[in-house]
């Protein structure tokens, strides 16, 4: 005799399927990631310009005051506070600077990240090819700012006309090594012969920036390097003196520049806000590309350019 179902016990099996399913799609939920839980900033290093960005992305975000742990660059410190964030599962995390990113992306692998203050996100294993923004890890999204040498070339030639200018670099910094090839490259394009000489310490850069006035600069640019803190006073003391014209590209020292082209980090931090706001209504950071987003702070200091106005541009 071929067995037959009650049409009972099918009624009966039919109603415990959407409960059934229900418990499936929570666990499948919970599978996926954190739906709940804090918004962090995490970040590295703490600096003047990191706290304006983070000052724009609650601006622009609307949380209110966010949780920030902000970390030194190296050290077993940084990657035992990462932990401990790790176990507290963020609903999302605003990674800012370089140093964090390249902490965050090999380890995180599901918690929604978005990054800013990042000047080239193709070796942080966050993203892999400059060519495809649209291709990158598939929980992050974000957006990088390389440093603005160009521009600041571009301001300086408006304003002083085709000059020799030079630049100090440590080549122990990898950040200043890049500023340098930029430097160079873009250089020559604008009709400005470009100088460079390298220094790894106080007394190093300061015979490094008194080759540079030997060798003929009349302008020098100072990067918006970290290593390019250590010598900012002694250039901008010369720019206040008329030693030398100075072009600061760097967020924290422009005092005694003729010239300030520096990435504006409140707008950045804005920027990011709005980015994570995405983020946060439901948009997959997988099907973001990264954008490359540099907004500037221009400023001239008509003090003294009036004093530097007895050197006609082009001469």
């Amino acid at each position: 005799m071929p067995f037959v179902f009650s049409s009972r016990k099918r009624k009966t099996e039919n109603q415990k399927q959407p409960w059934t399913l229900a418990l499936l799609i929570f666990l499948l939920a919970a599978s996926c990631g954190p739906v709940s839980g804090p918004i962090v900033v995490y970040c590295s290093p703490d600096s003047p310009r990191m706290r304006r960005a983070i000052e724009g992305l609650e601006a622009r975000l609307g949380q209110g005051k966010l949780e920030v742990l902000c970390v030194p660059e190296l050290g077993p410190k940084s990657e035992e506070e990462l932990r401990r964030l790790r176990e507290r599962r963020p609903r999302l995390l605003v990674v800012l600077g370089t140093p964090a990113l390249m902490r965050v992306g090999p380890v995180e692998k599901r918690t929604p990240v978005v990054f800013a203050l990042v000047a080239n996100p193709y070796f942080t294993t966050a993203a892999y090819l400059p060519q495809q923004p649209e291709i990158h890890q598939e929980n992050i999204t974000g957006i990088f700012s390389p440093p603005p040498v160009k521009p600041a070339l571009q301001q300086g030639t408006a304003l002083l006309g085709p000059r020799t200018w030079g630049l100090l670099f440590d080549p122990n910094d990898g950040v200043a090594v890049e500023i340098k090839d930029r430097f160079l490259k873009e250089a020559p394009g604008l009709k400005i012969k470009p100088v460079v000489a390298a220094g790894t310490d106080a007394a190093g850069d300061r015979r490094g920036l008194e080759q540079l006035r030997a060798q003929g600069a009349r302008v020098i640019y100072l990067p918006p390097a970290p290593s390019a803190a250590r010598y900012a006073p002694l250039l901008l003391d010369w720019g206040k003196n008329q030693k030398v014209m100075v072009v600061s590209g760097h967020p924290e020292f422009h005092q005694g520049a003729l010239l300030w082209v520096s990435l504006d980090y409140r707008k950045l931090g804005e920027e990011a806000g709005a980015l994570a706001r995405r983020v946060l209504k439901g948009e997959a950071p997988a099907k973001i590309p990264l954008a490359e987003k540099a907004p500037l702070k221009v400023q001239v200091d008509e003090g003294l350019l009036r004093k530097w106005s007895g050197y006609p541009p082009g001469q």
